[in-house]
């Protein structure tokens, strides 16, 4: 049996990236995950990085997991390479995802990264009214993003079960 706890970005970050931009619920029928997922917002956008984010709620059989699916596209900065996220002094799970070469000229490479920050339930529920505010740290950037409470409220509206 495959445990939620890798398949949840997994689903995320296969999953999300080919969805329409709205709000839905989507399903691994070979892994059996369920995932409610928000539209994608722009959560940091500056002339040569932007991060999107969608929040989420994956769940199979009775484990559930919840957080924020992260995609950073860059060009000409490098990778960035994000291996934690935290929130006002507290280190949050950081799962990282695919990482893909996009298209490279002669100025640099443009370069995505995908990850998925983990969140107790409780922190998604305060998410929901408060949005969050993220430090993304990587060992060649790091990205201080802003997830509205509208992503929390969009992937708790489509939600398993």
């Amino acid at each position: 049996m495959i445990p939620l706890a890798r398949p949840a970005a997994a689903l995320a970050l296969a999953l999300l990236t080919a969805c329409a931009n709205e709000p839905t619920q989507v399903t691994d029928i070979h892994t059996g995950i369920t995932a409610g997922v928000s539209a994608r917002h722009s959560v940091f956008n500056n002339l040569l990085v932007n991060v999107t984010g969608q929040a989420f709620i994956a769940q199979k059989g009775k484990e559930v997991r919840q957080g924020i699916y992260v995609d950073q596209v860059s060009t000409a900065t490098g990778w960035s390479f994000f291996h934690s996220a935290y929130s006002f002094g507290t280190q949050l799970p950081y799962e990282r995802g695919a990482s893909n070469v996009l298209s490279c000229a002669s100025l640099g490479c443009t370069v995505q990264e995908q990850g998925a920050v983990i969140l107790t339930p409780a922190q998604f529920d305060k998410a929901r009214s408060t949005g969050m505010e993220l430090l993304l740290q990587g060992s060649g950037n790091r990205v201080v993003i802003q997830v509205p409470a509208e992503a929390f409220e969009e992937a708790h509206s489509q939600r398993p079960g």
